[in-house]
Order: C-alpha cells, then sequence, then structure tokens
C-alpha cells in the first residue's frame, strides 16, 4: 500500500508538473493545504486569483489535501517528489527540517521583515538547530473563558485583572468550590500555568531543559500550582474526576483556559488570562508555511508565502476565523471590533511555543508523565523536575 501511494503521489505531481512546462514564461508552484470548507473558498476564489493578478508570472496549484497529512508529506519527501509549498501544523516543522525536507527559511533575502512583522510566539515554532525553518501562516491560543454571573458572586464585574485577587476570592467566597479549571496535565493544558506562574522549559533556542526546568523558579511555579489545587480553587478534571470544563462553566466554574472554539453565550465571554506577578501567558497553536528543499521554483514559492503573510490575505481569512499572524493587525479594526478576536489576538502577545523538536510527542509524554507523579502520586517537585529534565535533554540533543 505504501508503494502504490508512492507511485500514485509521485503521478499527480508530474502531471503537475507537466501542466506547468505547458504555460510559457508562467512558473506554476503547488501548494498542499489542508484548509477547511470555509477557508478553502477564500483561498481558491479571493486569495489566490489576487495573488496571480499582481504576478503574472506565477501560477498557483492549490491542493487541499486530507487524511493523514503528516504521512503525506513524509512519504512526498521520501519519494522526492514534493510540493513547492505547503500549511504544516507548527509541532511537525522541526520534523520536516530534520529530514532535510525544507529549507532554511532564514537564509532567503527578506525573511528579515517578515520576521519582525509577525508574533514572537507563533515565529518561535519554526526554531530548530539554530535556524528558522518556515514562517507562522495562522495561529491561536488560548485566552480565558469566564462566566460573568460566577465572577460576579467572586465580587468581580468581568474577569479579575490578577490572579493573586482571583485566588483570595475563591478563598474566601467559595471555599473548597473549585472555580478554576483545567481537563489535563498535557503540555497543552498546563504549559498556560506553568508561565502563568513563573516556570520555564528551556534556553532561548530551546536546546538544553535543564537549569531551566528544574530551575527555583519553575519548582516555585509547580508548588503554587499545587497550592491553588489544595486550597480548593484550581481542579483537573483527570485528577479529582471533576466535572469537564466546558460542561462545568456554566455551573460551576468561574474560569478556565482555552482556544477560540467554543461557542460563547451572553454569559460565558472569553477575557485576557490574568496576570500573576505582573505577567500573563498563554500556549500557541496554529500552522506555519514552509517552502521545500526540493521545490525548483523557490523564488516564485516565497513570493507566495510573502503574499500570504500580508495584511490583505490575513485580514480575507479572519473573516472566516483564520487568526492572523502579524503584528500590525493586533490593533486593527477588524481586529478590535469583535469580542472575540480582540481577546486572542492581544493574548497572542504573551504565547509561547511548546518546544519545538522533532521529538515533540516523546517530550510531551515525558511531561506528562512527570506532572502525573506530582498531582497523583505526591512525587517531590525537584526530583521530579530534575529527572525530567535530564530526559528532555537527551531527547533535545538528537
Amino acid at each position: 500500500m505504501k508503494k502504490l501511494f508512492s507511485l500514485l503521489l509521485a503521478l499527480a505531481m508530474l502531471i503537475s508538473l507537466c501542466a506547468a512546462a505547458g504555460a510559457e514564461g508562467v512558473t506554476t508552484i503547488t501548494f498542499w493545504h489542508t484548509y477547511g470548507d470555509q477557508e478553502t473558498p477564500i483561498l481558491d476564489e479571493v486569495l489566490i486569483p489576487m495573488f496571480e493578478a499582481a504576478n503574472p508570472d506565477i501560477k498557483v496549484d492549490a491542493v487541499r489535501q486530507s487524511g493523514d497529512f503528516n504521512q503525506m508529506v513524509v512519504t512526498a519527501l521520501g519519494t522526492g517528489v514534493v510540493p513547492d509549498i505547503a500549511r504544516v501544523d507548527i509541532t511537525k516543522t522541526s520534523a520536516y527540517a530534520k529530514l532535510g525536507g525544507i529549507i532554511a527559511m532564514d537564509e532567503l533575502d527578506g525573511f528579515a521583515a517578515l520576521k519582525d512583522a509577525v508574533l514572537e510566539g507563533p515565529l518561535s515554532t519554526n526554531v530548530w538547530n539554530g535556524h528558522y525553518y518556515g514562517l507562522p501562516l495562522n495561529t491561536n491560543c488560548k485566552a480565558a473563558v469566564i462566566n460573568l454571573e460566577q465572577m460576579k458572586a467572586l465580587g468581580f464585574d468581568g474577569a479579575p485583572a490578577t490572579m493573586e485577587e482571583f485566588i483570595a476570592a475563591c478563598k474566601e467566597k467559595a471555599p473548597g468550590e473549585f472555580k478554576l479549571n483545567v481537563s489535563g496535565v498535557g503540555d497543552w493544558d498546563l504549559y498556560p500555568y506553568f508561565w502563568l506562574f513563573g516556570g520555564v522549559l528551556t534556553d532561548e533556542g530551546f536546546t538544553k531543559a535543564s537549569g531551566y526546568l528544574d530551575s527555583e523558579a519553575s519548582v516555585n511555579a509547580i508548588k503554587a500550582i499545587l497550592q491553588m489545587h489544595d486550597d480548593g480553587v484550581f481542579t483537573i478534571r483527570d485528577v479529582d474526576g471533576t466535572p469537564d470544563a466546558w460542561d462545568g462553566i456554566n455551573s460551576q466554574y468561574a474560569m478556565f483556559f482555552e482556544g477560540p472554539w467554543y461557542p460563547f453565550s451572553e454569559g460565558i465571554v472569553p477575557a485576557q488570562i490574568p496576570t500573576y506577578n505582573g505577567i500573563t501567558a498563554s500556549v500557541v497553536g496554529g500552522e506555519n508555511i514552509v517552502i521545500f528543499e526540493g521545490s525548483k521554483n523557490k523564488e516564485a514559492a516565497f513570493r507566495f508565502l510573502q503574499f500570504m503573510l500580508s495584511e490583505e490575505a490575513q485580514l480575507e481569512l479572519l473573516k472566516v476565523g483564520v487568526i492572523p499572524t502579524l503584528k500590525s493587525l493586533v490593533e486593527n479594526e477588524a481586529v478590535t471590533a469583535d469580542p472575540k478576536w480582540s481577546v486572542y489576538m492581544k493574548q497572542l502577545e504573551s504565547a509561547k511555543s511548546r518546544i519545538p523538536t522533532p521529538q515533540a510527542s516523546t517530550v510531551e509524554q515525558l511531561w506528562s508523565d512527570a506532572m502525573n507523579m506530582i498531582f497523583l502520586e505526591g512525587a517531590d517537585v525537584q526530583e521530579t523536575l530534575t529527572n525530567t529534565a535530564a530526559e528532555i535533554d537527551i531527547e533535545l540533543a538528537k
């Protein structure tokens, strides 16, 4: 089946190349993506015609993929028959870089301007081995989801400004009632709390966890979360067997952190994550745009990439809920006028990347195992983080 898949993939790409050769003076680039039913018409009917009108020497063959897209990319890299450019998950970018399949974007003229234009958290998902192998095409993050009625009972008119005052209000007015919830102890769930309370995962280049994950600041961050749990303020569904956030927010919980996909109602609204010691934090999701090493049309592909990172293109996709990555759009009227996008775009300014590494799944499991030991088994925080940091170091060195 794998051989058949590879053969069909190669045949499809050869047909595309032949079609490109038929248009004299016009370069055809192939763009693989996984945009959904709402986004694809914007790409096909608005953005690509707009780009081709401004760049008559380039034609874009956009191919919407389904199924296991990651396996499709890996198979394409194995055959050497690849698209020119693609939209890929942020957690896979470093893996494709390690395979030698995508170019180091920071070696191209024009990269520096794009690097300065995009938000730092989404940008950092492209870092591996000292280079940037892509740029953030679209993004998301967690913000606070709050129950206005529950917040009012705690004495707040909307979201609290700080975690300090929220914790104090919960302990005073709702002792032991668990007003703050998270689903589990995985990286997507717990990293925002870890960072909010001052924790640090690795060095800036994502090369080493020892000295960072097991630092005094990180140990204190986990202890602060444990203390909230012991005080009856914070509950972990998978640890305590408490209601899921989406269910509990309508009756029991005052707040939890989540992405923008919830159908917010009149009493359940998004808000900035309250600060702790003056800082706020969140975790980044989304997709990057990469150029393949095997592309024979890298310059044309980069021009299309530049267009997809323009304000014009990003605002078109925002109309169907695709969150932009440009700093300049945080205060854009199309964003600030929307009660949801204004919150999430602002929160993205303080959002951080999970560790971008080809060993992402192993690193995530090491984190989850450590948190389960701490929160379920009562393991020593310092010892557990020290051991986990050493194990993560091994993975980052691969």
